[in-house]
């Protein structure tokens, strides 16, 4: 059962979009969670707004006090589509979604999406998010080619709220085997995950155009965010992201932030 549907609104809020659904009896809930009806696969809703639940969980508002969850719809149904008529089959490792947001982590997208990996591939179960920020390690020169430059739950002015592949891999390490795929195409990630290893990868918030800014440490993205990826469908990739829950998006959405830079790390 959905938890109450609560007044915070989503950061990434989409326009008023035609979606489709993609699970077979997808569930209707009103604001306090309980179950109105179900939709079909392939239905049409019109998608207004974006909310969570008391969970975190991301909902998309489909009518007068009526919602469905994200994970439940395409934006792109042409693309999916497309993919069905290919006679291709959706590929999810369906990762669950730690919301950094929920956890009142504004900057703390990486380690959010790398304990999400962590968990799927059943590494560092008995740590929740909390206790897991606990053991990131910090620059103390707030580098983010060093460590986290900064606080996960606030801005502080001078510092890069952020922890860059290399001091991530040597982090995470300590957990599991990963593999730096810094360089790896877009379309090339999906080899990943057909070993069912999951993949962190460094995009933009909202998955928006790449917005470039000047540091003490060098040039590095004003918009920087992390997701894990897990999933493929055709042109489609699934991703967990730490600010906008689970849902699918296309490639070229995709690669227009991960292309900036092309890192990722693969979880095993």
């Amino acid at each position: 059962m959905a938890g109450r549907i609560t007044t915070t609104v989503a950061l990434d809020q989409p326009q008023s979009a035609n979606g489709m659904v993609i699970q077979n009896n997808a569930e209707l809930v009103d604001s306090n969670g309980n179950q109105l009806q179900q939709k079909s696969k392939m239905a049409l809703v019109t998608v207004q707004h974006e909310f969570v639940d008391e969970h975190g969980e991301h909902y998309f508002q489909v009518g007068n006090d009526t919602f469905i969850l994200k994970n439940s719809v395409t934006l792109d149904p042409l693309l999916w589509q497309d993919a069905m008529k290919n006679g291709d089959e959706p590929f999810s490792l369906n990762a669950e979604n730690i919301n950094q947001i929920w956890w009142g982590m504004p900057n703390g997208c990486e380690p959010a999406a790398l304990l999400t990996g962590l968990h799927l591939q059943g590494h560092a179960l008995d740590l929740d998010y909390l206790t897991f920020l606990k053991q990131m390690p910090r620059a103390s020169d707030y580098n983010p080619y060093h460590g986290f430059g900064g606080e996960p739950d606030q801005d502080v002015p001078g510092h890069f709220e952020a922890i860059f592949p290399a001091p991530l891999v040597k982090w995470a390490s300590q957990y599991a085997v990963v593999r730096d795929l810094s360089g790896t195409k877009a379309e090339a990630l999906q080899q990943s995950l057909q070993q069912k290893k999951p993949v962190l990868a460094y995009v933009t918030v909202g998955f928006e155009t790449p917005k470039w800014g000047q540091y003490s440490f060098g040039t590095a993205l004003s918009n920087n965010h992390a997701v894990l990826v897990d999933g493929y469908f055709g042109q489609l990739l699934h991703v967990s992201d730490p600010i906008d829950g689970r849902y699918w998006l296309s490639l070229a959405r995709f690669k227009q932030a991960y292309d900036a830079r092309r890192w990722a790390v693969e979880i095993n």
